[in-house]
């Protein structure tokens, strides 16, 4: 209801209501005023959520902004993969020496879908060289030009939404394992702690040549890279992440023994499309 002096005020403007109508967006009643023949009428409870939009459009809030900053400290992307396109990736079609077909189109097509939210997870397996680490550098790519709504809360306790691009980490496990111990040795600003939660956080993680790192034996397995190993995984269930893997499951149990290696291998496959990555060794061709 308006105030007598609202009403004074809209009398000497030569503004008088005219009736109300409901607005089309949320449902309010809204008032229609007229002047000099004209009728106007203005949602304010669209106008204000409209504002308040365009006030977070394009804004990333600090805690954003800082996992953003430590995700990029954290990611390892090779050189040679770094301005890699999905048009440089050409599938080959035919059998291997088993009469195995290969399956690297069917590698491109998981990859795209992925990227349309049509899988949860991808976990290729398979040789190296058939274009696995290829394929998920340009997916990494294109995941950080899309966008997701996230929600934090401002110093007065206020939710607000914010329409944000989505925060991609691309790793290799070696590079990554050796990244995390020198937070022991005090040659890194970087935790342990710190690594392994933004890992969990990141909207998508990429990681490449799993189980490819060598650290020392404990009863004849590597227990302390199985166990950072495991964390990472855990922390990621029910999130968007491509795994590659060079090895079989038999060498992953091998590696890590039998509880531990099912137990990794559990967490990478749960929810995720697996492929058998299959196709000739590009980066062998020529020699003989």
């Amino acid at each position: 209801m308006k105030s007598i002096k609202d009403l004074d005020i809209l009398k000497h403007a030569g503004i008088k209501q005219v009736g109300n109508r409901t607005c089309e967006e949320c449902g309010n009643d809204v008032p229609i005023y007229e002047r000099n023949g004209e009728r106007y009428s203005v949602c304010l409870n669209c106008d204000t959520s409209n504002l308040a939009k365009q006030q977070t459009d394009g804004y990333e809030p600090p805690k954003r902004r800082e996992l953003r900053r430590k995700s990029k400290a954290i990611e390892y992307i090779p050189n040679e993969l770094k301005e890699v396109t999905f048009n440089d990736y050409v599938p080959k079609k035919g059998k291997d020496k088993q009469g195995q077909m290969y399956t690297q189109t069917e590698a491109l097509n998981y990859t795209l879908e992925i990227l349309k939210g049509k899988h949860q997870s991808l976990l290729f397996q398979g040789n190296p060289g058939t274009g696995k680490s290829h394929l998920f550098r340009c997916a990494a790519r294109e995941f950080e030009k899309q966008k997701t709504i996230i929600a934090e809360r401002n110093w007065r306790g206020e939710e607000f939404e914010y329409e944000v691009y989505k925060i991609v980490l691309y790793a290799k496990i070696p590079e990554l394992l050796k990244s995390i111990q020198n937070t022991y040795k005090g040659n890194s600003k970087l935790t342990e702690d710190i690594i392994l939660d933004t890992l969990a956080e990141v909207d998508v993680l990429i990681l490449d040549e799993i189980a490819g790192e060598r650290s020392k034996n404990e009863n004849g397995f590597e227990s302390w890279s199985s166990d950072i190993l495991y964390q990472i995984l855990d922390h990621r269930q029910g999130k968007t992440n491509l795994y590659n893997l060079n090895y079989t499951a038999a060498e992953v149990i091998a590696k890590y023994g039998k509880v531990q290696g099912k137990r990794i291998l559990g967490r990478m496959a749960n929810k995720a499309t697996v492929l058998n990555v299959i196709g000739p060794d590009h980066r062998m061709k020529g020699l003989v």
